[in-house]
């Protein structure tokens, strides 16, 4: 995945404090939060919101939101598995 960096006119693009990157619909964002120490990700299509990551570099906190990423994928599909597993029952609230 290519990460576009909001680095200033002239700079390199490791200056930047917000990367995003999309494939197809899912748009990634791995970014510092003003006053906060470390990375943080955001994905809002998986419902993901400024999660704190542990990593004090910029590679490393994107391979790290990618196992964050795999772990939320897996936690759905689980989810949706049971889902369909589950027999029809309507009630009131």
């Amino acid at each position: 995945m290519k990460f576009r960096s909001n680095a200033r006119y002239n700079e390199p693009a490791e200056s930047g404090t917000i990367y995003e990157g999309k494939i197809g619909d899912l748009r990634v964002s791995v970014h510092r939060i003003i006053h906060c120490e470390g990375w943080f990700l955001s994905c809002p299509d998986m419902g993901i919101i400024q999660m704190k990551l542990k990593s004090d570099t910029l590679i490393g906190a994107i391979e790290e939101s990618k196992m964050a990423l795999k772990k939320t994928v897996e936690r759905m599909a689980n989810d949706v598995n049971s889902f369909c597993a589950e027999e029809i029952e309507v009630s009131k609230y």
